[in-house]
């Protein structure tokens, strides 16, 4: 299978010292990599390689007694132990037509019970260092674990999102670590695509207040931002969009 845009940047982000340590272990499916990731980490992500806007994203979930779940969207199944889970894993179609990817469950703050994300937006211009154009949280719709638009979630701005969460954290110093992450991972998958002129990340923050890198999109979409009262960033954003290149 031909390997993907997101297995490629995620090994590119963990050559970077300064941005490895906010990067979730990721692996490429396999039942090896399955069962190691699963009994190190108890609770999981699979998705695949090359998907976007949350399709065949998979939730695994460890529960106390040795067994687990799995939620698809808001459906949520149930397995007695580690067997029957690898067993119902390896017959979905999607993992074995599409290249997957398994990744470290972040434990996500969350606002009034759902999770949230930040998507922050990075842009440059011909001979122009990055800037870190925008910033928006996005919680999950009632009963979703996914954050984007088909949960039919809530947008907030990011600093009131950190603030009405569950993390316990610094605002100002949550959001100095989005920006450095940001820009940082930019620059880097910048330096191997000289013509790349913006890269979205889809940041979490832990409960600890720790910035995670979930993914990066090398073609965001800004839809978020029109939902904000203020709209300065996404005219800021679509400033860039229409500089020459």
């Amino acid at each position: 299978m031909k390997v993907s845009y997101k297995w490629v940047i995620h090994r590119n982000l963990m050559k970077v010292d300064s941005v490895k340590n906010s990067v979730p272990t990721t692996m490429l499916y396999s039942q090896g990599a399955f069962v190691e990731m699963l009994r190190k980490y108890g609770s999981l992500v699979l998705k695949p390689s090359g998907g976007t806007g949350g399709h065949g994203v998979i939730l695994i979930r460890s529960l106390p007694g040795g067994r687990y779940n799995v939620q698809i969207n808001q459906k949520i199944r149930d397995f007695p132990n580690e067997l029957s889970l690898v067993n119902w894993v390896n017959k979905q179609p999607s993992t074995v037509k599409t290249r997957y990817l398994i990744q470290q469950c972040i434990p996500l703050a969350q606002i009034n019970g759902s999770p949230f994300t930040i998507r922050t937006v990075t842009q440059r211009r011909p001979q122009s260092n990055w800037v870190l154009t925008g910033w928006v949280a996005k919680a999950a719709g009632k009963g979703y674990f996914i954050t984007n638009g088909r949960s039919g979630g809530t947008v907030f701005p990011v600093d009131q999102a950190i603030t009405r969460s569950n993390a316990h954290a610094n605002v100002d110093q949550v959001l100095q670590e989005l920006r450095r992450v940001s820009l940082k991972a930019a620059q880097h998958l910048g330096n191997s695509s000289p013509r790349q002129r913006v890269v979205g990340f889809d940041m979490g923050i832990d409960r600890d207040g720790k910035v995670w890198i979930i993914e990066a999109n090398p073609k965001p979409r800004f839809k978020a931002f029109l939902k904000l009262k203020d709209q300065s960033m996404y005219r800021r954003i679509m400033g860039f969009q229409r500089s020459p290149s």
